[in-house]
């Protein structure tokens, strides 16, 4: 949301981000992805903003496929360290798993090879984000909701959200794939680096 909203400005952050050098490039998009992701979800209290999870599947996956390595992980932890500001009363938690999403969002995408040269392998990039969202947000639930009793044990409620979790897993991993291999991967190499940098790479 916030992205395409830039975009209509005709502002585009990851054009600006892809130009960059490597490192600041990483962190940039990184930073860009976290406050995105911040904004949607870091003022909203659980379990609400677990129906806003499709945004965060979807920063992350898109963070896997443009930021190498760890895109996803960098991502998770910056929009976990702006959370946890926002929400004090839910920290560390918030911070532990926006990071643990990030990185087995990380691990699995490359475990399922979900990136091949330039191009998004969609169905194991949604594998990667459904069973990233599936395990990730079963692990919250039982923490928060079974063990800590942080917020109220309602099986009812729970269960809506842990399915509404795992179908907004598919459905962010899905975008991010549509949206990488139709229009950002042009501007990245094969391994997440931009073209330019790619080049200066082989001088």
């Amino acid at each position: 949301m916030a992205y395409l909203a830039l975009i209509s400005l005709k502002y585009d952050p990851l054009r600006t981000a892809s130009l960059m050098p490597s490192n600041t490039r990483r962190i940039a998009i990184a930073s860009i992805f976290g406050v995105v992701i911040f904004l949607i979800q870091g003022f909203i209290p659980p379990p609400n903003s677990d129906f806003l999870i499709v945004f965060q599947t979807f920063f992350l996956a898109l963070s896997f496929l443009t930021v190498r390595p760890f895109g996803a992980t960098y991502v998770g932890v910056i929009s976990g360290l702006l959370i946890s500001v926002a929400k004090p009363m839910y920290f560390p938690l918030d911070l532990v798993f926006a990071s643990l999403f990030g990185l087995v969002m990380d691990g699995l995408g490359t475990a399922f090879r979900a990136k091949q040269g330039s191009d998004a392998r969609l169905v194991r990039l949604v594998s990667a984000s459904t069973i990233a969202t599936a395990l990730v947000g079963f692990s919250a639930y039982y923490l928060t909701a079974v063990v800590t009793h942080i917020v109220p044990n309602d099986v009812g409620l729970d269960l809506t959200v842990l399915i509404f979790g795992i179908a907004s897993g598919a459905v962010g991993g899905y975008l991010a794939g549509k949206i990488w291999n139709r229009d950002l991967r042009v501007r990245f190499g094969n391994d997440g680096y931009s073209k330019d940098e790619k080049q200066s790479q082989k001088i």
